[in-house]
């Protein structure tokens, strides 16, 4: 999934608006709302929204607006109002599962705001239905917005103990979320999303993604990676231990509803607002998957490696996520050698899809070769465990 960065304001020139306007209120037709009309300062796009950020014209509270875009590929079926309506109510219900508090509601569009300086919309609907939306209509998914120097690819550049810590405070959040939070499927569901057959089409998908680098990228090194990578991976397919395994996560419940997008990018740590001294440390994380229900009924290993291999790749050295990884599996009980081999799979599943996100659609290709050589380096140690040891 290709993920927004919901702080970033490089994207667009400011517009020089002053911030001692007077909002516009105008009486909304054929409905009883009101309209407010919201100056915007920057905005982002991405194929299949856009972000814009602006401030509560009454109280100057910075918020931010998504509003989705007519587009469809192979992740996304956006084409339909009535589709982007079904994504932008499961997007505000699957967030308040993970940040409540940042989530505030949906509000109806009045205006084409890509292309103007403001954007108007209709009352909030904070406990929004499908049934209780206007039909042929888009709405406006509203959030608070977060500073820009708490977003963990920022704090991850901070000295070496400050960044042990804040993982540590991550870690034992996702380890907390996972155990008590994270909603479990009923067992025919998680037998489907988390079975063998599932995952080896999710496999394959995955590969036809990568490969998509290679029309970016003209380099026979990174195709040399790239084809060791399917075949290795294909290889891991036709061991049965592994085909076990995957059975055993699905058995004992590891396969869950989870947040399915769980990087830096999309994750704030802040001073807890109700500890008067800001001692203490608060997670947030933004942007759970809501389009495709491939991405987010997951192994909860799954859900943890796309954060491990997302530090891995920008930090040095290895010992952060190392450390990550043998507090995750004692905090939520999972510390033995099958799990930590599932593990090893899902970093290097994770690290070729954030590789091809990387250099396909955020243009960071210095990141994504780094992410393609950690996918190598896992996979040969996952090939050793699998392959080369004793059953």
């Amino acid at each position: 999934m290709y993920v927004v960065d919901l702080s970033s304001e490089s994207a667009f020139t400011h517009h020089n608006i002053s911030e001692g306007s007077t909002p516009e209120v105008v009486p909304s037709h054929p409905t009883l709302s009101h309209i407010t009309r919201y100056t915007i300062t920057s905005r982002q796009a991405s194929e299949s929204s856009w972000i814009f950020f602006t401030s509560d014209p009454v109280t100057f509270k910075p918020l931010v607006m998504k509003v989705l875009r007519p587009y469809s590929d192979i992740r996304y079926n956006l084409s339909d109002v009535a589709e982007r309506q079904r994504c932008q109510i499961e997007a505000f219900q699957q967030n308040r599962i993970f940040t409540p508090e940042v989530y505030i509601g949906l509000a109806r569009l009045h205006n084409q705001p890509s292309s103007e300086d403001h954007i108007l919309i209709g009352d909030t609907i904070h406990h929004p239905t499908l049934a209780g939306l206007e039909q042929g209509t888009d709405y406006a998914l509203i959030m608070e917005r977060l500073p820009d120097d708490r977003r963990l690819d920022q704090l991850l550049k901070g000295d070496e103990h400050a960044v042990q810590d804040f993982l540590y405070t991550l870690t034992s959040h996702i380890a907390s979320l996972h155990t008590y939070r994270t909603l479990s499927l009923p067992k025919e569901e998680s037998t489907y999303w988390g079975g063998y057959s599932k995952l080896q089409c999710k496999l394959e998908e995955n590969l036809a993604f990568l490969a998509l680098v290679l029309v970016k990228v003209n380099s026979s090194s990174v195709k040399a990676t790239i084809d060791r990578l399917t075949a290795g991976l294909r290889e891991i397919f036709t061991e049965e231990r592994f085909a076990y395994h995957l059975e055993h996560r699905v058995q004992a419940g590891y396969i869950k509803h989870c947040h399915g997008d769980i990087k830096s990018l999309n994750i704030w740590i802040m001073p807890d607002d109700t500890d008067d001294r800001q001692q203490n440390l608060s997670v947030k994380l933004l942007d759970a998957i809501d389009f495709n229900p491939l991405f987010r009924n997951i192994d909860i290993l799954s859900d943890f490696a796309m954060l491990v291999i997302d530090v891995w790749a920008r930090t040095w050295p290895a010992m952060f996520a190392c450390r990550m990884i043998n507090d995750y599996l004692q905090l939520t009980q999972q510390d033995d050698t099958p799990a930590r081999n599932i593990f090893e799979f899902y970093l290097v599943e994770k690290a070729i899809v954030a590789a091809a996100i990387n250099i396909l659609f955020d243009n960071q290709l210095g990141l994504g070769l780094r992410l393609l050589q950690l996918a190598q380096e896992h996979l040969e140690h996952l090939l050793h465990c699998w392959l080369y040891q004793p059953a």
